[in-house]
């Protein structure tokens, strides 16, 4: 009898083993199909030029994914930024701030929306602050991470001065987007 349990420890085991051995191949496979999901941010010139300081605090980024055959499953996928504040005076023209650099799961989104927590601002004249209100709001945008491939995603952000235009005064928004798929240039708004 203790022989046929000791027997029966020892099937079990392998048994064990062999069932992890299947679920273990395939996550491994899996991360080797992951695909990365770039995303960086610049500033367009229109009211920059007034502030010798603009720092915008990231909270979060959020995507939306496509809902597909998962339509049961609506919501944003949150993901929380490499750096969290940035100078938008120091990233102007061609020259980006990375805010996310990441490995995912290969699959299709149809939005984003890059949330602030704050927004300082410092104007050349007089030093003083500024208030600048926060218009960035989500952007419809299909795209997709593919397998071992790179998405890149590049946010234009504008201020703008409103205030011949009372109550209002500085506003920061979005201009527009460039998009890359393996350094290929996918879309652009404005074009």
């Amino acid at each position: 009898m203790l022989s046929s349990l000791k027997q029966f420890s020892a099937l079990f085991s392998a048994l064990l083993l062999v069932v992890f051995c299947l679920f273990a191949g395939p996550a491994r496979s899996a991360e080797g199909d992951q695909g990365v999901l770039e995303i960086r941010i610049k500033d367009h010139r229109d009211a920059i030029g007034d502030f010798a300081k603009l720092n915008i605090t990231i909270d979060r980024i959020l995507l939306s994914p496509k809902a597909g055959l998962k339509f049961w499953q609506p919501g944003w996928k949150e993901f929380s930024p490499e750096t969290e504040t940035i100078d938008l005076t120091q990233y102007i023209g061609r020259k980006t701030a990375r805010v996310l650099r990441r490995p995912m799961d290969p699959g299709a989104f149809e939005a984003f929306h890059v949330k602030l927590k704050n927004i300082d601002g410092l104007l050349k004249k007089k030093s003083r602050s500024a208030p600048v209100k926060d218009t960035v709001g989500a952007v419809q945008l299909a795209f997709q991470v593919f397998a071992k491939g790179e998405t890149l995603l590049i946010l234009d952000l504008v201020v703008t001065d409103f205030s011949d235009h009372p109550p209002r005064g500085y506003e920061l928004g979005i201009r527009g987007y460039e998009l890359y798929s393996n350094g290929k240039l996918v879309g652009k708004v404005p074009p």
